[in-house]
């Protein structure tokens, strides 16, 4: 297993993929290596299990990416897999605060009961009639 942590801005918002076993989200990042005439970007796929984030990966925001790292060729190009396991959004941006994953659960939570309410449920409807809630 190959760990890495990558530094870049996001190249297209991200999308919300479902498989059997949930839900993730992918976006691209793209990193600058080099310095003027010598400069060359670098493009890394993103894949993370936290749909939350979505609203907030959106095209141009800096993100920093800690991950698994992986390579696959195909076709004669060689393309960067990141399965993250935290994101950071906003580093190194003045004008945003940086959001930690733990503040991605939390309003990824809030966002789920706030539709469940809207839909005229409420949380101890989440509960099946043997569970305990807490």
């Amino acid at each position: 297993m190959k760990v890495i942590t990558i530094f870049g801005r996001v190249t297209k918002d991200c999308e919300v993929r479902e498989t059997k076993t949930g839900k993730f989200v992918t976006f691209s990042v793209a990193v600058n290596e080099g310095y003027k005439e010598n400069q060359t970007t670098i493009f890394f796929d993103v894949a993370y299990n936290r749909e939350g984030i979505a609203p907030y990966v959106t095209k141009g925001k800096q993100v920093t990416v800690h991950g698994d790292f992986k390579t696959t060729l195909y076709k004669d190009k060689t393309y960067l897999k990141i399965q993250a396991y935290k994101v950071e959004l906003g580093a190194g941006e003045t004008k945003e605060r940086d959001m930690t994953v733990d503040e991605f659960i939390k309003v990824d939570r809030q966002v789920g009961l706030r539709n469940r309410m809207a839909e005229g449920q409420t949380p101890a409807d989440d509960l099946g009639n043997d569970e305990i809630p807490f």
